[in-house]
């Protein structure tokens, strides 16, 4: 934790302060984000969290100016509650916190999945809210309080996912919040685009991080890696509860890429064991080709 970084962004002598933040759930993402929002519209901002020595932790750091263990409590009067919780914990925290949220206020969350979100909220929102969710491209493998680290959004891509009701003025202040955090490089999408892209750059890469980390060879050692060992296997280190909700989540979409992923693993298996090096070739060339492609449309 960064403690000295968030005590020098802490504003000294503010009082009056209009704008109202809350972000619920201080683990690594949510407390990060709060501390990488300090200073966003000289904002008030609240946490809350289940766990009290994490709401102490939250203040003594400068993260939050307050932080209680009470979602409810936390939420009321907020111009802008963020809820950086797992996916199943929103809709019961919506019902208990439907009858604290001001009047216009702004609902978000970073969940990975939205569709399967969006809809256990379907009938959850009042009409004098408004929901826009994001998705910050980023994070750590390690969770948890103590590895929160607001320069972690620096330069990483975030996604802002508004509902067919959101208002433009709310997806409008996601962009600016973007900015504030560091975020390089921000898009809108519908959640079922989010979520089918999202299958192919986010839970393909973990699942696959994840098959090379589930048989190692027993004598793998520092001398016999390199850069593609490391880069391949980092986010196997993996939070397991998180995961297993979010693939969960997206089963429909990660099934689809994984499949396709499955059956070009496939095609390289079946040109090594028939010693076919025409076709290995001409597997890794495209491979090669399409890598360099996907670069320049992210340079354009």
């Amino acid at each position: 934790m960064r403690v000295a970084f968030f005590a020098r962004c802490v504003k000294s002598g503010v009082e009056s302060v209009s704008y109202k933040m809350c972000v619920v759930g201080l683990g690594l993402m949510g407390a990060s984000l709060a501390g990488a929002l300090r200073g966003f519209r000289e904002a008030r901002i609240t946490g809350a969290d289940v766990l009290e020595d994490v709401c102490r932790k939250a203040e003594r750091a400068g993260i939050v100016d307050e932080a209680v263990t009470d979602a409810s409590t936390a939420v009321r009067d907020a111009d802008l509650v963020i809820f950086c919780v797992y996916a199943h914990h929103i809709p019961p925290m919506l019902e208990r916190c439907v009858g604290a949220f001001r009047e216009g206020a702004v609902l978000s969350d970073i969940c990975g999945v939205k569709s399967a979100l969006y809809a256990r909220l379907a009938d959850l929102l009042s009409p004098h809210v408004d929901y826009v969710g994001i998705h910050p491209m980023a994070g750590k493998e390690r969770g948890g309080f103590d590895n929160a680290d607001p320069a972690v959004f620096k330069n990483s891509g975030l996604l802002i996912c508004p509902l067919p009701s959101t208002r433009p003025e709310s997806v409008e202040l996601m962009r600016k919040l973007a900015t504030h955090i560091g975020a390089g490089c921000v898009a809108v999408t519908p959640p079922v685009e989010h979520d089918a892209i999202i299958a192919y750059t986010s839970d393909l890469t973990h699942i696959a991080s994840a098959g090379l980390c589930l048989s190692p060879h027993p004598d793998t050692g520092p001398a016999f890696t390199a850069g593609a060992f490391r880069d391949c296997t980092r986010v196997a280190d993996i939070n397991a509860d998180a995961w297993t909700e979010l693939l969960m989540d997206n089963r429909a979409h990660t099934l689809t890429r994984l499949e396709t992923y499955i059956e070009d693993l496939g095609k390289i298996r079946n040109a090594l064991a028939t010693r076919d090096q025409a076709a290995l070739h001409a597997l890794l060339k495209r491979a090669g080709e399409n890598k360099r492609e996907m670069l320049k449309r992210w340079t354009r």
